[in-house]
């Protein structure tokens, strides 16, 4: 059983007036999760379908006054650098809903030595990849050689992929 950082940005509903838990649904990891409400706050021991354990990243994070927040940035930081730290394998998700902190992260990752998979979005183009994913692949590959890079053109694909678990399982050990 391996615990697994999920990377990317948050999809939210983009009517504000919805509760946080209706305006994540869509968002992919909750689509793991098959809940919304378990993607809000941070919690241990996650099992995911596959027998693997999610572990992050969650939209609010607690901060030093006790409030869950998004928006804190120290507390976000630190909450996910513990979180990738404590991972065996980062995920990263690059699709249109691109993120700089998947970057970040995903440095930590390789600083980290952790077993690393990246799905990135195909284009509709000549090219294959976006330059900005592709920037972020190409370090990531020349850096580490525990990355495992895919192309999707379908997310329910790769969600049904990742709800397998044998991506995972591919991976060094298991």
């Amino acid at each position: 059983m391996k615990r697994i950082y999920f990377a990317g940005k948050f999809k939210l509903h983009e009517n504000k007036n919805l509760p946080l838990s209706k305006r994540l649904e869509q968002d992919f990891r909750a689509k793991l999760l098959e809940s919304s409400e378990k993607l809000i706050f941070a919690k241990d021991n996650l099992k995911l379908k596959n027998g693997h354990i999610y572990s992050g990243p969650f939209y609010c994070e607690q901060a030093s006054n006790g409030d869950f927040t998004s928006t804190d940035c120290n507390v976000v930081l630190k909450a996910e650098y513990e979180a990738v730290s404590n991972s065996d394998v980062y995920f990263a998700l690059f699709n249109q809903k691109f993120s700089v902190g998947t970057i970040v992260e995903l440095d930590w990752a390789i600083e980290m030595n952790k077993e690393i998979v990246i799905f990135y979005e195909e284009e509709e183009s000549e090219h294959d990849i976006k330059s900005e994913y592709w920037f972020a692949i190409a370090n990531a590959l020349y850096k580490s050689d525990k990355v495992k890079v895919f192309k999707f053109n379908d997310i329910n694909r790769v969600i049904n992929i990742i709800k397998k678990g044998e991506i995972f399982n591919e991976i060094q050990g298991v």
